[in-house]
């Protein structure tokens, strides 16, 4: 397709989602360090004020919701001492008498070899200060040349810190730390590693960015955000057994589709479920048309297991808490549905020839159709994705402004659709035949 779907509103002002997390100004990417202390959540993400496109001079920003929907931004958490260029992503654990950010600090002008530092809070509200570096670089023995993004949880009787990697040998990989204290860390060597090319059915890339490793039932579940040549993929897990300082993968899979999905970061609820949220990127990701923000995140979402053991991903039921779903019965016509600047969730039976058209009156912001085994999304001005689909089990569909997020029991897939130009007669059609779905306006 070759029409072109404008960036932003002729007023420069594009409609903020009602679901998904923005800034109110300038850039944000990585949410990382989402916890639940006292009667709120808490969100920590990248943050560039001011500016609608990524620089290295990266902040943390600071949100904090009654549950997974509603985040409110706060000022910032982490802002670069006059020694750093940047705050780059890390990760949140509580140690006592708070809450310990744990980040990559970066100095010019290698980026690519970040080191893990430690902020702490400093008197009242959420502003932190840095103290010194807790792991300055991994051994050389190991063949790192790119290290960065440390994920620590507590484990038996010892905290355990996992940290991005790419090897000398094309690997991506996650190195190992441990402490008892959280102050002093003794390095393990690789927690794993996996040299893979772009033909293999699931490629993990040569750096595996903002690594996530955590139990899940009776496995292990590594996540990692796949980067090669300075470009952002996919997300990828493996499933596998730990022995406390090596992981072995038995599987992996291609977690993400779409070329928006990244970074995404695992965390417990308030009721211990285990949970995930991810950087949703603009496409393309520094779009100079840009003007006051640009990013967001994707909803909420539960981390679940099919019986074959494929880890697949749904709404959170906050969202669900939103507003009750509307039955629609089977029809031979179209169902149009007129959303306005509302978002919706709609949930179907994936029925192979069944599309669905969300337009205004300008014109297609997006189409989807679905074939025997797959969800093709098509958007005018940008590449086209596929999202698999097994089976007849209900897939669910976001829409929120100018982002779609798929789920189902064959994969996720996060894409961003076209702006409307006229908002308020943006409408979603669900082309005839059709069986009975549900839909959900918020």
């Amino acid at each position: 397709m070759t029409a072109q779907i404008p960036a932003v509103e002729a007023s420069g002002v594009r409609p903020r989602p009602r679901l998904h997390f923005t800034a109110e100004d300038g850039w944000i990417n990585d949410p990382y360090g989402i916890t639940w202390t006292g009667d709120r959540y808490h969100l920590f993400y990248q943050a560039i004020p001011g500016r609608a496109a990524w620089a290295p001079q990266c902040a943390w920003g600071h949100a904090e919701s009654p549950d997974l929907v509603r985040w409110r931004e706060c000022g910032p958490a982490l802002v670069p001492a006059d020694f750093e260029l940047g705050c780059w992503s890390g990760s949140v654990v509580p140690d006592g008498s708070g809450l310990r950010l744990f980040y990559t600090r970066v100095t010019d002008p290698d980026w690519g070899r970040g080191a893990i530092a430690v902020a702490r809070p400093a008197g009242d509200g959420w502003a932190t200060r840095a103290d010194d570096v807790l792991v300055p670089d991994p051994p050389d023995q190991l063949g790192v040349h790119t290290f960065r993004d440390p994920f620590v949880f507590w484990r038996g009787d010892e905290w355990v810190m996992i940290v991005g990697a790419a090897l000398r040998d094309g690997s991506g990989a996650a190195v190992q730390y441990r402490s008892s204290d959280l102050e002093t860390w003794a390095c393990d060597g690789l927690l794993a590693s996996r040299l893979s090319t772009p033909d293999d059915p699931v490629w993990t890339g040569s750096m595996w960015e903002c690594p996530q490793f955590f139990p899940f039932g009776d496995t292990w579940v590594l996540l990692v955000s796949v980067w090669h040549d300075d470009v952002l993929f996919h997300v990828a897990a493996a499933t596998g057994d730990y022995d406390g300082r090596r992981f072995t993968p038995r599987t992996w899979q291609q977690l993400t589709y779409g070329s928006s999905a990244y970074a995404m970061t695992a965390f417990a609820d308030r009721a211990g479920r285990r949970c995930v949220m991810s950087w949703l990127r603009e496409e393309p990701q520094n779009d100079p048309s840009l003007v006051g923000r640009a990013g967001a995140h994707s909803v909420a979402a539960l981390l679940t297991r099919t019986d074959t053991g494929l880890l697949t991903l749904r709404p959170h039921p906050d969202l669900a808490a939103l507003g009750e779903p509307i039955a629609y019965p089977p029809s031979p016509g179209d169902t149009r549905i007129p959303l306005g600047a509302r978002a919706v969730e709609v949930t179907l039976v994936p029925t192979p020839g069944l599309r669905v058209h969300v337009a205004d009156r300008v014109g297609t912001l997006a189409m989807l159709s679905f074939g025997p085994a797959e969800l093709h999304v098509d958007r005018p001005g940008r590449a086209d994705g596929v999202v698999p689909v097994i089976g007849r089990a209900g897939v669910q569909l976001i829409v929120d402004t100018d982002l779609l997020e798929v789920f189902g029991p064959g994969g996720y897939g996060a894409f961003r659709i076209g702006v409307a130009r006229d908002p308020e007669t943006t409408e979603i059609v669900i082309a005839s035949p059709h069986p009975e779905f549900t839909l959900r306006v918020v």
